[in-house]
């Protein structure tokens, strides 16, 4: 005997449900997958990460924004920690909850995410055709590593190591100082 199909929720319904919940979810071709909550290192990198950009984009008509869902597809939409968008916001519906043109896009690895953000998440975000950089942030070692879209649409990888380094987000002109993102989180030994 084999086991009942579980239902399926449509795009609306997820949207419906999502918009209600305290937690929020991914939501991939009929299924709900919720976000996992964050430790302070996580939100504190994001937080001085955002107001680094945010400082730095200041009348540039390029935005940062935490938490904002992305539709990649019609029946596929995830939840970026970060993601920065230039010009007007492409929003699916009226509520405003939901882009579709994000130029850069910013994870703050977590254990339970960083295949996935690395794997799966970033084959998703490559759909759409306003990504251009895509910035992985380690959040127990001074680590990022972001992936630059270039002109022949291949991505070239780049590592930035240490507190004394800056991370250069090339599409968008600006930089962030590892000494900044890091501020209060601590981390192992290895490259402080």
């Amino acid at each position: 005997m084999s086991a009942a199909p579980v239902a399926k929720l449509s795009v609306e319904e997820y949207l419906t449900l999502d918009r209600a919940a305290e937690v929020k979810s991914e939501y991939h071709e009929g299924e709900m997958f919720p976000l996992v909550a964050v430790t302070l290192s996580h939100a504190l990198i994001g937080l001085h990460v955002a107001g680094s950009l945010d400082r730095q984009l200041a009348k540039t008509g390029c935005q940062v924004v935490p938490g904002l869902r992305v539709r990649v597809s019609p029946t596929k939409f995830v939840v970026p920690d970060l993601l920065v968008y230039c010009g007007k916001p492409e929003l699916t519906d009226e509520q405003q909850d939901t882009i579709t043109n994000p130029r850069v896009i910013v994870e703050v690895l977590s254990p339970s995410t960083a295949d996935y953000d690395y794997g799966g998440k970033f084959n998703l975000y490559r759909r759409l055709p306003s990504f251009e950089e895509y910035v992985l942030i380690a959040q127990d070692q001074a680590r990022v590593e972001t992936f630059r879209k270039t002109p022949g649409n291949e991505w070239l990888l780049h590592t930035y190591e240490g507190l004394d380094t800056t991370v250069m987000i090339e599409c968008l002109g600006v930089s962030v100082e590892l000494r900044e993102a890091y501020e209060g989180v601590e981390l192992t030994a290895e490259n402080e």
